[in-house]
């Protein structure tokens, strides 16, 4: 059967008090002076010969330890192993794990007492550091003669998540703690206490807190706070653990995490928004605080639930992102990635659809794209934006949204393998040909355009084509626009075709363009186009053209000014003698003033 894991260990019920140990220290003893006392009073205990950490004074040890050294400089052979053991043992006293780690790593005792003094000393770094000991029954620490037995095994049960042993033991790791130097002790008791606490052991529970006072700054810290409001919790007192807690709250450890998480779920279960705003300011308050553990992990997970429970999708979203961001993989990432895709469409259509200001959308969009930039979605709600900000006229916000589309698709293309289908990458490049061109920057949407080269689709073809060619007539290159083929040219292209004709002097061309215009989409032509028409079609020679457009030139325009020039048109031009300089300088000096005026009042049409 599957082993319950740690957690799964402290928060089970029913703690059975282990027998009291042969020690005969009594359970009920108030502090830790008085388990002092009584295991000084025990006989046959005053020395534990595999591993006694008592036997060095806590505030002897750089002494201890220059006297090891200078101990080592003189020892020869096999008394050695000896001397490394008495330091690794000296470490130990003042729970300095890794150095006696170091010094056991480097001994390789000959002896049968030094083999049980290396094994047990070896078992007694592991179990403090939180690992199991593979064969724990065999270790000299729980040996029956041992009277701190009870506190080895109950490490080894928090370690392994053995339910059992640490019901049978847990009494007994109280009482060993008379057996233990002070930083030991510190290191031990607050496991025992929330064991107790969990176990719902209120007698062990209230022995393992008076044992926490003698330790005041373990007692007057975040983990005496948390410990007591943990307490108070499960014997049903929630006011005395709200107190705890928010005493708790105030530190920065690992401990005053663990009491805003508690917050948060008595906030979360009370459900009143007085509540939830409080709990919330609280995780706040504290979210940078605690790192890279299960306890940052749900820290972000409550403060995203708090966010949606007070109605304020934006933090929530930006939670949920850094939850992902940091912890990838897990099972609250793969849930909040499902929240977040909910909460971001809905964001993301109310920027859309105008509910958001342009300012509010940007804000929250830059804060997200560094957390969802690999969500598949979130090129398109970049899309979104630009497409919003082009329709407001932010040509250059939109520009940007839309280049920053098409770095995501092709990032996540990157990562994935996965190539990107043509058509997409060929429509943001439209878009955002489209938004150079609404701003101005005629020259970098040519730019782009011949990036995307000749497109599969024939409507993108089209498209493409379209747009080159009206990016070019206000470039004014009337050459480029002649060379390039529109299949199915719209008003706008009609128009810089028409143009590029006549200013190039095809004449009967041009005159032929603005007739289609005219016809294939009346609702747009303009009396600005009429007028280009009427010369080009005099300039052709094409009488029928332009007395059609003279006679209806009142019904494009209520300008009389443009009812003038179009009169002016078809008046009879000066005659040109052959080779009269003066005449023909008359005659275009005639349809330059036309233009001339053509050009400064077409604004106010």
């Amino acid at each position: 059967m599957k082993k319950p894991t740690a957690a799964a260990v402290l928060l089970a019920g029913g703690v059975v008090a282990g027998a009291a140990l042969a020690s005969g220290v009594p359970p009920d003893a108030s502090s830790l002076a008085d388990l002092s006392r009584a295991a000084r009073s025990t006989p046959g205990v005053a020395r534990q010969g595999d591993m006694d950490l008592r036997r060095w004074p806590e505030d002897g040890f750089y002494k201890q330890l220059t006297t090891g050294i200078d101990a080592l400089s003189s020892a020869h052979g096999p008394e050695r192993p000896g001397v490394f053991l008495d330091m690794a043992e000296l470490y130990l006293s003042q729970a300095l794990l890794y150095e006696a780690r170091s010094v056991l790593d480097g001994i390789e005792p000959e002896t049968a007492q030094n083999i049980r003094r290396w094994r047990a000393m070896r078992d007694a770094v592991r179990l403090l550091g939180g690992e199991a000991v593979s064969d724990i029954q065999s270790s000299p620490l729980v040996t029956p003669s041992r009277p701190d037995r009870g506190m080895w095994l109950t490490l080894q049960a928090v370690a392994q998540g053995d339910e059992v042993m640490l019901r049978n033991n847990l009494a007994g790791a109280l009482a060993a703690m008379a057996y233990q130097p002070r930083p030991v002790v510190r290191m031990v008791l607050p496991i025992f206490t929330e064991a107790a606490v969990e176990a719902g052991e209120a007698r062990l529970a209230e022995q393992a807190i008076s044992l926490l006072e003698e330790v005041p700054d373990l007692s007057g810290a975040p983990l005496g706070h948390y410990l007591r409001g943990r307490a108070a919790l499960i014997q049903g007192n929630e006011k005395t653990a709200l107190e705890y807690y928010f005493a708790a709250s105030d530190g920065w450890d690992l401990y005053a995490a663990r009491a805003r998480l508690a917050l948060a779920d008595m906030a979360l279960k009370d459900g009143g928004r007085g509540a939830l705003l409080a709990a919330r300011d609280v995780l706040e308050y504290g979210s940078g605080a605690w790192r890279g553990d299960r306890y940052e992990r749900d820290l972000l997970r409550r403060l995203a639930g708090l966010y949606s429970a007070t109605d304020d999708p934006f933090s929530a979203l930006v939670a949920r992102g850094k939850l992902m961001l940091r912890f990838p993989g897990t099972e609250a990432a793969v849930e909040a990635a499902v929240q977040a895709r909910a909460d971001m469409a809905e964001v993301y259509r109310d920027g859309a659809e105008g509910q958001l200001s342009l300012s509010q959308w940007v804000t929250l969009h830059m804060e997200l794209v560094p957390l969802y930039r690999f969500f598949p979605e979130f090129a398109l709600h970049s899309e979104a934006l630009a497409d919003r900000a082009l329709q407001l006229g932010g040509t250059d916000l939109a520009a940007g949204e839309y280049r920053r589309a098409q770095a995501l698709v092709q990032e996540l293309a990157d990562v994935s393998g996965v190539p990107v289908e043509e058509g997409r990458l060929v429509g943001l490049q439209l878009k955002l040909a489209h938004a150079l061109s609404r701003g101005g920057q005629y020259v970098e949407a040519r730019a782009v355009l011949e990036q995307i080269g000749v497109p599969e689709d024939p409507a993108q073809r089209q498209r493409v084509s379209a747009s080159k060619a009206s990016v070019l007539a206000e470039l004014g290159d009337n050459d480029g626009v002649l060379r390039t083929h529109v299949a199915s040219p719209d008003a706008g292209n009609l128009r810089d075709l028409a143009l590029a004709l006549s200013q190039a002097g095809s004449w009967t061309e041009a005159a032929l363009f603005y007739k289609k215009l005219w016809a294939s989409f009346p609702e747009v032509f303009t009396a600005r186009d009429a007028s280009y028409l009427l010369l080009a079609a005099r300039k052709a020679g094409d009488v029928q053209a332009a007395s059609r457009v003279v006679a209806a030139f009142p019904g494009l325009t209520d300008s009389e000014t443009w009812v003038d020039i179009a009169a002016s048109l078809m008046e009879t031009p000066a005659p040109l003698a052959p080779l009269s300089l003066d005449a023909a300088d008359t005659r275009l000096d005639s349809a330059a003033r036309a233009i001339g005026t053509i050009s400064a009042r077409e604004t106010g049409l």
